[in-house]
């Protein structure tokens, strides 16, 4: 059924772009590309993806036979030592729980989510109904609170992306999640390159969400290079968007080197043939469409390195993780430190791709809200406010 599928979704793909290549190449091309529509809008819920193998567990719960991977202990065990703690800040006193979105229901704001559009998810403590404007994305009634734009992983499940929302909608942030598909990704000028217009005309019609806070994971380093590349182009228009952003935070950020890695282990997590096989279509994909892909992978990348972004950054890697290397990283970092950008580095020796908040919680939130701090970001949310009180 599968495969019967994925022959016949490529094939017409592939004749709808009249693609002319040998019949063997062909057929082995037509028989993976299938991969980039596979977890699409509509069905990316059901998808299981490499970052989603270890976070099923933290988050639904695992047993004690299944403490394999990243914990070693059962999640029942793990919550029991949750408890409240103290954090003392030069600028604030509060009462802040280690990660609220593991805490008690009693402790929890309201969180809602309504999607934009079919690429874009706004989690709010709001409780009324947010009435948007289909053509301008414009919020008839603002919410009032400070923003977080998100860039999301490769086929992230929402459940999962849920959990970083909670953390800042626990601070007083709204968050808007951009996410991508496979076939997006690979066919950026009616893919990512749409979804970083859309992005646009978001923050473009909803001027009151200021201060901005950036908080990508991985392929959402490309991403943000296609929005930048689009500000790039008219930045009399755009310009003011860039001065409302004021930190930026940066998990597992991939270069276009490690598209080839990446698209493979998103979408087929457990089964290392056809990553292989994958990863020979994606490098043949960006040799073969280099005007209609690779170009524009080269021109983001180039953005990123450059970048119209000067907010303070914090980066999180791990020194074995394939997609989002600490190599690639590093030469982000130099090019953004001679550009003056304060940028802070935290590397761990053993993590996982766009999951080190899972691996190493407690000091991935720690150095997350003394960056928060550092940016003045915090008493743009309320906290001083709220922590009065």
């Amino acid at each position: 059924m599968a495969s019967h599928f994925f022959r016949t979704a490529f094939y017409a793909t592939a004749a709808k772009k009249s693609i002319n290549v040998p019949f063997a190449a062909g057929r082995t091309a037509a028989t993976l590309a299938v991969g980039l529509s596979f977890g699409a809008q509509n069905n990316r819920t059901n998808a299981v993806t490499y970052d989603n193998m270890y976070t099923d567990r933290f988050y639904s719960g695992c047993s004690a036979s299944a403490g394999k991977g990243l914990l070693q202990s059962p999640l029942a065990g793990y919550r029991n030592l949750q408890l409240p703690i103290s954090r003392n800040y030069s600028s604030l006193q509060i009462q802040r729980v280690r990660h609220s979105a593991m805490a008690p229901a009693k402790n929890r704001r309201n969180l809602s989510s309504k999607d934009i559009t079919k690429n874009m998810t706004l989690y709010t403590s709001q409780k009324a109904d947010i009435e948007v404007d289909p053509k301008t994305l414009e919020f008839k009634k603002p919410t009032g609170n400070p923003l977080v734009l998100m860039m999301a992983w490769l086929m992230a499940k929402q459940k999962h992306l849920k959990k970083y929302a909670q953390i800042y909608t626990e601070m007083g942030f709204d968050v808007m999640v951009v996410h991508i598909t496979p076939w997006q990704l690979l066919w950026p000028a009616k893919g990512t390159q749409v979804v970083a217009a859309e992005t646009l005309k978001f923050l473009e019609n909803n001027k009151s969400y200021a201060p901005i806070v950036m908080h990508g994971f991985s392929v959402g380093a490309y991403q943000l290079g296609e929005i930048m590349l689009q500000m790039s182009r008219d930045m009399d228009r755009y310009g003011s968007i860039l001065d409302r952003f004021v930190c930026q935070i940066w998990d597992s950020a991939a270069d276009i080197t490690e598209v080839p890695v990446g698209v493979p282990k998103s979408i087929f997590p457990r089964n290392e043939r056809m990553q292989v096989a994958l990863r020979n279509y994606t490098l043949y994909h960006m040799k073969t469409f280099h005007n209609q892909a690779t170009i524009h992978y080269m021109r983001s990348s180039q953005m990123f390195h450059s970048t119209l972004l000067k907010a303070p950054a914090l980066f999180f890697v791990s020194d074995n993780d394939p997609i989002g290397p600490p190599s690639s990283n590093h030469a982000v970092r130099e090019n953004w430190e001679r550009a003056n950008i304060k940028v802070t580095f935290k590397c761990w020796q053993k993590s996982q791709h766009a999951a080190h908040y899972i691996k190493h919680r407690d000091e991935y939130l720690e150095m997350l809200f003394q960056h928060l701090e550092a940016c003045g970001i915090l008493e743009a949310a309320g906290m001083l406010k709220r922590a009065k009180l």
